[in-house]
């Protein structure tokens, strides 16, 4: 049984016992899918990311890239191996980008490149956020400004944490959390959806499983 499976009979079983409307089986599946790849994803990739001595660095990517995407929204691959595929991609490569950078990168420039990246973000949110997810589509004008407020403010604690890293002379950290930021806003951009949607179509070659995320990649 696949996890799309599993979480279907859950979404199913739940829906009985606690007498939900029936429309909402899809949503309640979507939800506890993302639920338990979350936890096989987090498993692996710290995992991964001890082994290779960048914890603290995966760590702190992840946690600034989820909480900002919480709010954005943006694309997602069609399927989990796919999307498990290229979260590890991202979030490992942001930890070793963070350690190799880090020699590199003078304190003040860093600076700079952090509140230009944060700069950046904010003006995409202020335009396309937040993204479509799958059987979340955010239509109502108060919604999306919440939305948008959130992602805002979720900018805001990023940058703090960033701040404070660079000030322990932990940049390797703060390098991680910006390229999982900038990653997150090139997800909910037009360009980036386009992109993970022709991503996910090479993926589909060497993953051969079922769409699970019907219509995620699409623009």
């Amino acid at each position: 049984m696949n996890i799309n499976q599993l979480a279907g009979e859950a979404a199913a079983y739940l829906t009985r016992e606690l007498a939900l409307d029936t429309g909402k089986t899809d949503t309640l599946r979507f939800g506890l899918e993302i639920i338990f790849c979350i936890i096989i994803k987090g498993i692996i990739l710290f995992s991964l990311a001890y082994l290779l001595s960048i914890l603290p660095e995966v760590t702190f990517a992840l946690i600034s890239g989820s909480l900002y995407r919480l709010f954005s929204g943006g694309a997602h691959c069609g399927g989990y191996l796919r999307c498990l595929s290229l979260g590890l991609i991202v979030y490992l490569g942001a930890g070793e980008l963070g350690l190799y950078l880090e020699r590199y990168l003078l304190t003040d420039f860093l600076v700079y490149l952090l509140f230009a990246g944060c700069s950046l973000s904010s003006i995409c949110v202020i335009i396309w956020a937040p993204g479509e997810v799958p059987f979340k589509k955010i239509t109502k004008i108060l919604d999306r400004i919440l939305f948008k407020v959130l992602s805002l403010a979720s900018l805001a604690l990023w940058i703090g944490a960033s701040v404070h890293f660079i000030n322990c002379n932990k940049s390797s950290i703060t390098i991680a959390g910006l390229i999982a930021i900038l990653t997150q806003t090139f997800s909910f951009s037009p360009p980036g959806y386009q992109a993970i949607h022709k991503l996910d179509s090479i993926l589909a070659g060497l993953f051969k499983e079922k769409e699970v995320l019907p219509n995620a990649a699409d623009s």
